[in-house]
């Protein structure tokens, strides 16, 4: 754990090691969501998605309404509402990453989004972890740097078990193939080197991805409901790299991807805002 020393001028730590292990238990932050995107009309389920393609689809498809559009820096993340299925149903295209992933995430919540599954592709670790693996993990291997913000240090982010069996039961029920061990999330898509994967294996991860322990940390935290699905699209467990389906995904599975997770969105009784998650 970090030495920490006294800021005599607020009363807070000063981090003088390894400042990513300084968890600040404060639940006040001097940037407060609701302080910038105070709450609105729109529908307390979401799906939040990183398959731009299926995005463009379903917002034609269904004729969506802009809600609100959150302006980063260098990007446009438009919140929109669709009626699938017959009820409202909130869905974003999220950045790939978990910085800005969980930046959309916390506005969604501030608006008033309480529910929420998430879908994407992963890379598999593991041989018999095939590409159109499905999966629907227990827990995410916490290696990236959001969720020390939101909770001390651990090596797993459990996910909501009630959400995962939700998103279980529709991924099986739409003929996935589907997996239920760990995921590693990771922000360093340039430094995934053997041993890190051999020793993620070894942790029990047989996926990796960008952001499903943050996402997964972030909702615990603000007292929502998450479930999370990541589909492997590439493979690092042979003697190279194969993005093979990753550069050239197939937008049908991908769509029976979004569809799953959200009648298992639908599927949940949605959290009101205020409730604990």
């Amino acid at each position: 754990m970090p030495v920490l020393a006294a800021n005599p001028s607020v009363g807070s730590p000063i981090v003088t090691d390894a400042p990513i292990l300084d968890y600040d238990p404060d639940r006040v932050a001097v940037i407060e969501p609701g302080s910038w995107f105070p709450r609105i009309e729109i529908a307390p389920r979401a799906v939040i998605t990183w398959m731009s393609d299926v995005y463009e689809q379903v917002m034609a498809e269904h004729r969506a309404i802009e809600r609100h559009i959150f302006h980063a820096e260098s990007a446009h993340h438009p919140i929109c509402e669709i009626t699938y299925a017959g009820e409202p149903l909130v869905v974003v295209n999220a950045g790939v990453g978990a910085p800005v992933a969980t930046a959309l995430f916390e506005v969604m919540i501030a608006l008033g989004c309480t529910t929420f599954m998430a879908c994407g592709s992963g890379g598999g670790l593991l041989a018999d972890c095939p590409p159109g693996t499905v999966v629907v993990p227990p827990g995410s291997v916490r290696d990236e740097g959001v969720s020390y913000h939101y909770a001390p240090p651990a090596a797993v982010a459990p996910h909501d078990e009630g959400m995962q069996q939700a998103l279980q039961t529709e991924c099986e029920a739409a003929g996935f193939v589907v997996r239920t061990d760990m995921t590693w999330t990771t922000d360093a898509l340039f430094r995934e080197t053997a041993a890190k994967v051999a020793a993620r294996v070894e942790q029990g991860c047989i996926a990796v991805e960008m952001e499903a322990a943050a996402l997964a940390t972030v909702a615990r935290f603000r007292g929502v409901r998450l479930g999370h699905a990541v589909y492997v699209a590439d493979t690092l467990h042979g003697e190279e790299w194969d993005a093979t389906h990753l550069v050239r995904p197939d937008r049908a599975f991908r769509r029976r991807l979004f569809d799953a997770a959200a009648r298992a969105c639908l599927s949940v009784a949605a959290v009101l805002p205020g409730e604990p998650g």
